[in-house]
């Protein structure tokens, strides 16, 4: 979702942090910041405005897929106040009639708020909303669908416009008729089932509630009239529907991510007076607005949470007093009644239980300020308890004994291109059914890492995957174990692949039969093997033994390049001596950082002569190196060689 600094500056009466620095706080508090994008007004070139790309993800969308969302977080972070930005009180026209609604499924539309606007003019919105709108790659259309997706993207309710002039009789709040059909405001005609819900006349559907708006009601240039709607459906019902239409849209998602239905009321007096603003701006006269038509059928009932600090400090490890955490529940708005009874706003609906108070706390304090302490080793008595999940403890057994015969674990996807259990709305054309064996994706993540031998070190790749596979019989466990022999080995592969099995023989103290075996790939159902078998102890699978000090480091995106180089020096020259002046080289070359690998691959003499064979790799973690590049480094190295009065091959 893209963020307008700007238009979260509308939110604060003080200036917030520079925009980099803000991100920055987002990014480590709240949300992730995909980018950050410096961006310039078509119309005003000397202003200039910052958009974040949020990625906010479902557990906050149903509040925070808006600038007035992201404002509240910014506020808890940073202990900045808000605006209070009251609703508009808005003048009725006393001659306007209020639009006359019905709803048949309030179970589906919990709210239907209504209202008529007559005497608008529809025309281009003003620079400063295109402005708005465009920052955040929304297209403006016209003053009054523009009006209603910037209250969208301002508090997160979606609105709609109907022609008043279009709109035949009675709305209805309804399910489709079988085999009735709308044309959309794209022009496509759709046919609707029995499970869509659609905002209707009298004369057929003029919405697909939540989804998309119909041709036959749009606003135009020639509207005069306009019936907004501001309502509340139901986020499965809504999903179903634009699931299975295959649209997806800000509408929809906000939707689908369950919004609360209070926030209609808001929207609808927002967008009204931001309309009676353009209309004003624009010179175009009085107009005249109705009162609502509000069918409310399901308020959120307010729920109440018992929560202390004690609790709070106990899960983060960390001294969190009672004035903190008060301190903290004021920036979300939450009621506190007595010692620990805590109302959260009805909007927080990811709220509800104590442990999601913890995940406030520790992110509004920030991750990085709780300290670092490992688990209190296991008493002798815990030590020596079985564990009750035989499939844990076995699948562990077998990866400790292939980690120790130098293999590497691999976690492939679930989902292939073709399978018996086929997924009814894939992501992707090579993602649409459920695997039936690990072995076709074992082969080629064996022949991509083989590619990589020379970065990785490697002479023979090993691998393996515990994981689920779905055959036409049913899901199970099983084991693949691929190697790939890169270099010339005296070991072939199927050799190898029998002695991992003996291996893993001797762990369990069964015999392996694989279901499915190549030269260099074997698939064992784990699943009907360890349904015979009982876990052991704890203290077994050594846990207490994994290295704490290593870290993750980064690998580079770009390619890397190899480089061969062999000496000719005298046999009372040393390897390390000639390995020494290989790195002086690149050294002076200025290019230490751009070698991740060297390795001895070959020595043999000759006459009194040792040669030395070393394989380069050169790789930069900033840019793509080139063959120049790469040469003039080893020009260096072939310099520092024969001024040593060595031979390079």
């Amino acid at each position: 979702m893209k963020i307008s600094y700007n238009w979260l500056q509308q939110y604060f009466d003080k200036p917030l942090p520079k925009a980099h620095d803000l991100a920055e706080l987002i990014n480590s508090h709240v949300f992730e910041i995909e980018s950050v994008i410096e961006m310039k007004s078509e119309w005003r070139k000397a202003q200039t405005d910052t958009v974040f790309d949020v990625k906010v993800l479902p557990d906050r969308a149903h509040y925070a897929l808006c600038h007035k969302g992201v404002a509240r977080e910014v506020r808890a972070i940073t202990g900045m106040e808000m605006k209070n930005i009251a609703n508009v009180k808005i003048t009725v026209g006393e001659a306007i009639k209020p639009v006359e609604v019905k709803v048949t499924e309030s179970k589906l539309c919990r709210r239907y708020i209504a209202r008529r606007i007559s005497g608008v003019n529809v025309t281009d919105s003003p620079a400063w909303l295109r402005e708005k709108l465009e920052a955040i790659d929304a297209r403006s259309i016209n003053t009054i669908v523009d009006a209603t997706n910037y209250i969208m993207f301002d508090i997160g309710q979606p609105l709609h416009a109907f022609d008043a002039a279009k709109v035949k009789g009675v709305i209805t709040v309804r399910l489709a008729k079988k085999g009735e059909k709308i044309e959309l405001l794209d022009a496509r005609v759709l046919e609707l089932n029995e499970t869509d819900l659609v905002i209707a006349d009298d004369e057929g559907p003029l919405a697909i509630a939540g989804v998309k708006g119909g041709r036959r009601a749009e606003i135009s240039a020639t509207t005069k009239d306009i019936i907004l709607e501001s309502a509340n459906f139901n986020p499965v019902s809504v999903r179903r529907t634009s699931t299975r239409l295959n649209i997806r849209n800000d509408s929809s998602k906000r939707f689908e991510n369950e919004i609360i239905p209070e926030l209609a009321e808001e929207a609808m007096s927002r967008v009204t007076a931001l309309i009676i603003k353009l209309s004003q701006e624009a010179n175009i006269g009085t107009i005249k607005v109705s009162a609502t038509t509000d069918i409310f059928s399901t308020p959120t009932k307010p729920w109440t949470v018992s929560v202390t600090s004690d609790f709070i400090s106990e899960k983060l490890g960390a001294n969190i007093t009672n004035a903190d955490f008060q301190d903290i529940l004021k920036r979300y708005d939450c009621v506190v009644k007595g010692v620990s009874d805590i109302t959260p706003p009805l909007d927080r609906l990811d709220l509800k239980i104590p442990e999601d108070f913890v995940d406030e706390v520790a992110r509004v304090n920030g991750y990085e300020a709780l300290e670092a302490i490992l688990p209190a080793e296991l008493p002798a008595k815990a030590a020596s308890q079985i564990h009750d999940d035989v499939t844990f403890y076995w699948s562990e057994k077998v990866k400790n004994t292939l980690v120790g015969l130098g293999f590497s674990e691999a976690l492939l996807y679930s989902l292939v291109q073709k399978g018996f259990y086929e997924i009814t709305y894939p992501l992707a054309s090579d993602k649409s059914s459920l695997r039936e064996s690990i072995v076709p994706k074992m082969n080629d993540t064996l022949t991509t890492n083989a590619l990589n031998a020379d970065l990785l070190g490697l002479d023979i790749i090993k691998m393996f995957e515990i994981g689920k596979v779905f055959p036409k019989e049913g899901e199970k466990t099983v084991l693949c174990i691929g190697v790939k022999n890169v270099k010339k080995s005296k070991k072939k592969e199927p050799e190898i692949l029998k002695e991992v099995l003996a291996e893993l023989k001797k762990t369990l103290g069964v015999e392996l039969t694989p279901e499915k075996i190549t030269d260099n790939v074997t698939e064992i159902d784990l699943g009907s093997l360890f349904s015979k078998m009982k876990a052991g102890l704890i203290d077994d699978l050594h846990f207490q033994a994994l290295p704490r000090d290593q870290k993750y480091h980064p690998f580079s995106p770009y390619p890397f390049i190899t480089r061969d180089i062999a000496v000719f020096v005298p046999e009372n020259v040393l390897g390390d001596g000639v390995w020494n002046s290989v790195k002086q080289g690149i050294q002076e070359a200025g290019a230490e950082g751009l070698l991740v690998r060297g390795a001895l691959f070959d020595v043999f003499k000759k006459e009194g002569k040792v040669s030395y064979a070393y394989r380069l790799v050169f790789q930069s973690y900033e840019k793509t190196l080139t063959d120049t590049e790469v040469n003039t480094i080893m020009e260096k190295v072939y310099q520092e060689i024969r001024e040593k009065d060595w031979e390079v091959r």
